[in-house]
């Protein structure tokens, strides 16, 4: 398949990014946007010079014109779309979390599989050149044994409202370093401790922590919570979206220890209202192109789907994993106990 005509479900903040990038990548082209906003639909579509709008992502799945499918929706509805676009039997790609529960997304997979679908879900910090190659490092057994791996994503307050009674912030932030810990450590997890901090009614606490023990006997720590004040240095700055993600990595094996900071950056500006660290690692923009992460991770869900080979970086068993310890965590909060993780099916397209 020379060019791959590809239709993006969800207009949104994150979806708008995606847009960027996929109007821009080579033997790609961005045919068709559905979002039931028409205002937002119809605004990214000029941008892109896109033709076909649809309010609805089951008309796009009905667009016979159409190759692949992204789905940037919310994530409480990537279970339902999910299986409406696998039934099309042509690729897919949904943006994280794969589904709403592990169980969803285990029976996407089994549609997947059924229809000859190749599906591929988001894990975007796996293409991120400085994770990319932490995980070479660790592959290579260069850290000897793994002793622990601690990881901690606190993002700005500002930012909590919009999430705050949509879903559970482990599904919404904390998935990104699950999805970290399986892929480092090459270990599942066998068993979760978690404690939370609530300030409010909402569904979602703000504050999670979380004990990890994976089957190679390293120990991970996990944490995530919503309070980056709005005097912090700024890291992530897009047209629509503006605050800090202020996240850690540290692996501790016994013959290498490592530390990584998304926070920090070589470029620092300093400006009237606020001090910016420019965003260069997951979605930098740069004389009007996405690039960095983002870009690198759709380019391989684009190429898997002009070639019909499954990416080689995305895992859809350890995505599935991540759920399912995403579950544990809530589940150990809730009880106050300590929470047995289940062992994983194999996946058909692994």
């Amino acid at each position: 398949m020379s060019q791959l005509r590809l239709g993006l479900a969800g207009a949104g903040r994150f979806g708008q990014l995606h847009a960027a990038v996929l109007s821009a990548l080579p033997n790609v082209t961005l045919a068709a946007i559905a979002d039931p906003c028409t205002e937002r639909c119809h605004h990214v579509a000029d941008r892109h010079q896109v033709a076909r709008r649809y309010g609805s992502t089951q008309e796009l799945f009905d667009d016979a014109d159409l190759d692949a499918f992204v789905l940037v929706t919310p994530d409480e509805q990537h279970g339902a779309q999910g299986l409406a676009a696998v039934a099309t039997g042509k690729p897919v790609f949904i943006e994280k979390p794969l589904a709403s529960s592990s169980q969803q997304a285990m029976a996407l997979q089994k549609a997947a599989a059924a229809s000859d679908s190749l599906l591929q879900t988001g894990l975007l910090l796996r293409y991120e050149l400085q994770h990319a190659l932490l995980q070479e490092e660790l592959a290579a057994g260069h850290f000897g044994e793994l002793v622990s791996i601690r990881v901690k994503r606190n993002l700005s307050a500002a930012w909590f409202s919009a999430v705050a009674d949509r879903a559970h912030t482990v599904y919404e932030s904390l998935i990104h370093d699950l999805d970290l810990l399986l892929w480092l450590s090459g270990s599942r997890a066998t068993r979760v401790m978690a404690m939370e901090r609530r300030f409010g009614t909402h569904q979602s606490p703000e504050g999670c922590y979380a004990l990890i023990e994976l089957a190679s006997g390293c120990v991970a720590m996990a944490e995530t919570s919503w309070f980056v004040p709005p005097q912090a240095p700024a890291n992530v700055m897009t047209e629509t979206w503006a605050g800090t993600i202020d996240a850690e990595l540290a692996v501790v094996g016994t013959q290498q220890t490592a530390q990584l900071r998304l926070l920090d950056s070589p470029l620092t500006i300093w400006g009237q209202d606020h001090q910016r660290h420019p965003d260069a690692q997951l979605w930098p923009l740069h004389q009007g192109h996405i690039h960095g992460a983002l870009e690198r991770e759709l380019a391989d869900f684009t190429n898997a789907a002009r070639t019909g080979i499954p990416s080689r970086t995305a895992s859809l068993d350890q995505a599935i994993e991540g759920l399912q310890l995403a579950e544990a965590i809530v589940e150990a909060t809730r009880t106050g106990q300590a929470v047995a993780m289940p062992r994983m099916v194999a996946d058909p397209q692994s």
